[in-house]
């Protein structure tokens, strides 16, 4: 009797066993069910803009500290010197003379069209003989008379860049004699336009874009040693239309205090960085949304790295996250 009661328990026992490990592979396969719409839905927030707006500032940054040193008088890295017109072009070799290389980009020669305005005050053209930046969708050809400024008083330089100055056409010296009020019209660039343009069957129907860029010198005539602080916004709307495939994407973002030199090329070491991006795919079979807030933080790591300090909508369960920015 006892011995039929043990094998009663133990089978019991056995029979309990099965029970749990069948739950935990039922369990398991439903957790497989649910996780991927949440992962569809959570989802890290996009650093693309951020980088692709360092890549395009910092070289006009550079390019602002160049054009107006040689109007000042000062020995740059140039390894040519050309007049046209009413400008000087400045000829830089990116291979040996420029410090701000990010991977996986190719730039060529950098020319710098200068064209003094007064004193302390310039407009200037930056050109890039074959620049891919592999973070963005299209190649900057040139970016075209930008208003520079020089503060002896502070020690810096500032460079004001507005994306009307983005040239995707294959004219790589455009008409750089410009008339007075052309000149005047130029120097306000801080109001934002709007354009519409259509690339690669996307159309893009409002682009704004602002940036002021602050170069703060130390030694005024090594450019090694600048600190760029970089402050503005862009927002930009999408509309793609394939046949049964549409979307509309949404995105704004600002930048605030942002700095950045060359002692560490892979993240700016402080300043905060907004963005709101809304996405709304459709097609025959099914749809996708996307919607949040996230504010970001620089460090002072040399690591590649931004903060998410604040998120909303399908970007709340990346706070805390440090997303690699893929700049070198």
């Amino acid at each position: 009797m006892y011995t039929n009661l043990q094998t009663i328990l133990l089978n019991m026992k056995i029979l309990r066993i099965i029970l749990v490990i069948i739950l935990i592979i039922n369990v398991s396969c439903r957790k497989k069910e649910f996780d991927n719409p949440l992962d569809d839905w959570f989802q890290d927030p996009p650093v693309a803009p951020i980088t692709q707006t360092i890549k395009t500032v910092v070289p006009i940054g550079y390019a602002a500290s160049v054009a107006m040193l040689y109007l000042k008088g000062y020995d740059v890295p140039v390894a040519k010197i050309e007049k046209r017109k009413s400008a000087t072009l400045l000829y830089v070799n990116t291979e040996t003379d420029y410090p701000y290389t990010f991977e996986g980009d190719d730039y060529g020669q950098m020319i710098i069209a200068v064209l003094s305005t007064d004193v302390n005050t310039a407009l200037v053209s930056v050109f890039f003989t074959d620049m891919d930046i592999v973070a963005g969708k299209f190649k900057l050809k040139n970016v075209v008379a930008f208003p520079v400024i020089f503060d002896d008083l502070n020690n810096k330089i500032t460079a004001v860049y507005a994306s009307m100055d983005i040239n995707l056409g294959d004219n790589l010296f455009p008409d750089i004699d410009l008339t007075s009020d052309e000149i005047e019209d130029n120097l306000g660039k801080l109001d934002n336009e709007r354009t519409n343009s259509t690339l690669d069957g996307v159309e893009i129907a409002i682009t704004q874009d602002a940036w002021i860029i602050d170069v703060y010198y130390n030694d005024i005539d090594d450019l090694l040693d600048d600190e760029f602080k970089i402050y503005g916004g862009q927002q930009a709307i999408a509309v793609e239309d394939f046949d049964t495939e549409s979307s509309v994407g949404a995105l704004q973002m600002a930048m605030i205090g942002v700095e950045f030199s060359s002692d560490c090329l892979k993240n700016p070491s402080s300043g905060y960085a907004f963005m709101q991006d809304v996405e709304v795919a459709s097609s025959s079979n099914s749809s996708n949304i996307v919607f949040g807030h996230v504010f970001y933080e620089f460090h002072p790591r040399c690591d590649g790295d931004i903060v998410v300090d604040l998120a909303t909508g399908n970007f709340i369960f990346a706070i805390g996250k440090e997303i690699d920015l893929g700049l070198n």
